[in-house]
Parts: C-alpha cells; structure tokens; sequence
C-alpha cells in the first residue's frame, strides 16, 4: 500500500528529520537513507518499519542537524599553541586558525555515551512519529480500497446469478436442437431411433458442461473472501490466493459451458476478478 509521513524534532542541540514514503509491491522492501553516523542504528530503524508494514517498497530519508552549543566542545589550547609555533617556523606565512582547529586533538567533543543514546532515542521517536501518519494515510488507502473491492464482488456476484440461471437453459436448448435435427435426419433416411438412445446423447452433452461444481465453489470462494476482508487482521496474501481460485473456477466454467451468453459472463467476471487480483495485491 502507498503511503507517506513526516516528523521533525529537536532536542539537546540536535534536529532529526525524517521522511518515509512507500509505494505498492508484493514483497517489502526498505530503502534507508541516513547520516553514515547512523549506521548503527539501522537495523533498530528498519526494525520499527517492519513492524509496521508487511508489504510494499518503504523509502526512508533521515536527516540530522546539529547545532554546536558551547561546552560541547573543548579546545586544547597547548597543542593548539604548539602546531602554530611549529608550522610558523617552517612558513614565512601566517597560519590560519581554521587550519589548525582542524588538526587532530585540537577539538574534542565532551559529548559521550549519554549524548549518543538521548541522540538514538530522538531518531527512534521521530521515525515512530513518521510512522504514525504514515499510517494514517495508509489507513485511509485502505478504506477507499475495501469499498472498491465490496463493489467488485457485488458486480461478480451478480455475474455469477446470471451464469446459474442460464446453465439449465444451455441443456435445454441442446434437447431441443438435437431432437430437431434427429427427427429431420430419421425422416430422410426412413430410420427409427429409441428414446433411450436420445436421451443419453442428451446426458453425456449435459454431464460434459454440468457447472454445478465450479458456482458451489465460486459461492464458497466469495463468502471467504469477505470473511477475510472483515478480520482485524490485514491478510493480503490469503486474499490473493482465493482470488486465485475465483479465476480457476471462472475459467473452468468458460472452457465448458457451450453457450454464447455464458461466454460474455465469464470475459465480464474475468475482467472483474482481474481488478480484484491487482487491488489484492496493495494489501497488507
């Protein structure tokens, strides 16, 4: 499912921003990208991801700003003093002090291990916080979804009635078809055939394109999906495999209806059980 959600927060001269965007895929994928300061911290962030969404391709964009406050670092004075005196004897020129704060223990940061985990419980807070409306979105997708859906499985239901109230039809038209041209072939050729014979000509046609079979399993697959669809639980994958089935049977029922009626029925329900397989497929 498609979903996006945002968070900035600042706390302890540090400001963590972080952006999450997912769009549809059958499988989840997360896609981070953050501070080479944080890669200690992805797994714990794709973590809290993965609790969440269970489908889906999920960019991650963390940014962090830090803004120097003073005490948070020292400067060795004496090693400073000590690099200009001996760069100036070996230079006519000056010695900027941007060049020397930039040598090694001149700048030490006073920040430790508590800073580094007050750092780590902002960053987790505002991936939460993106997640939360993350969710919202995602919630709000899902809804317009289970409505679309519900009106699909209306249109297949009603497709499905059609298809039954025809079945007996197409045997009797058969009947009738076959009767008629018996009688024309008997009358040229002066030739007598049993009723017995007629009527397991007509039982064999019938057996061949009996459909019974695949509506009872069509009724059963439907009252499933909705089952699934009112869990609390989001089960897309389950979905998707009776969608499968709805497709089976709807083709089984095209390959052995003989009539051009139920034909259009089952391109119609085709064309609905499609649209259904690619919504499925966005669902959690």
């Amino acid at each position: 499912m498609t979903g996006q959600g945002s968070a900035i927060a600042t706390a302890d001269g540090t400001t963590v921003s972080v952006e999450i965007r997912a769009v549809n895929n059958r499988h989840l994928k997360v896609h981070l990208r953050c501070p080479d300061s944080l890669i200690a911290f992805e797994s714990t962030i794709e973590k809290c991801i993965r609790n969440v969404a269970s489908r889906g391709t999920v960019n991650v964009n963390i940014k962090v700003e830090n803004h120097s406050r003073v005490g948070d670092f020292s400067i060795d004075l004496e090693l400073l003093a000590s690099y200009r005196e001996q760069l100036q004897s070996e230079s006519a020129s000056e010695v900027s002090t941007d060049a020397l704060l930039s040598l090694p223990g001149v700048v030490t940061s006073n920040s430790g291990d508590r800073a580094s985990d007050a750092r780590r419980d902002l960053i987790l807070k505002t991936v939460e916080d993106a997640l939360v409306q993350f969710n919202q979105m995602r919630i709000s997708e899902g809804e317009a979804m289970s409505s679309d859906l519900i009106l699909q499985l209306e249109r297949l239901e009603k497709l499905i009635v059609e298809i039954r109230e025809r079945a007996p039809i197409v045997i009797q038209r058969y009947s009738d078809r076959l009767t008629e041209k018996l009688n024309q072939l008997l009358q040229k050729h002066n030739v007598t055939l049993s009723d017995s014979d007629l009527a397991r000509e007509i039982g064999i046609f019938a057996d061949r394109c009996d459909i019974t079979e695949e509506l009872v399993r069509l009724d059963s697959h439907l009252n499933q999906f909705r089952e699934v669809m009112q869990s609390e639980q989001s089960e897309g994958r389950k979905l998707d495999f009776i969608t499968q089935e709805l497709f089976r049977e709807i083709n089984t029922i095209g390959s052995k209806a003989n009539d051009a009626t139920i034909a259009n029925c089952v391109v119609e329900s085709k064309t609905v059980v499609e649209r259904i397989r690619e919504q499925v497929q966005n669902i959690e």
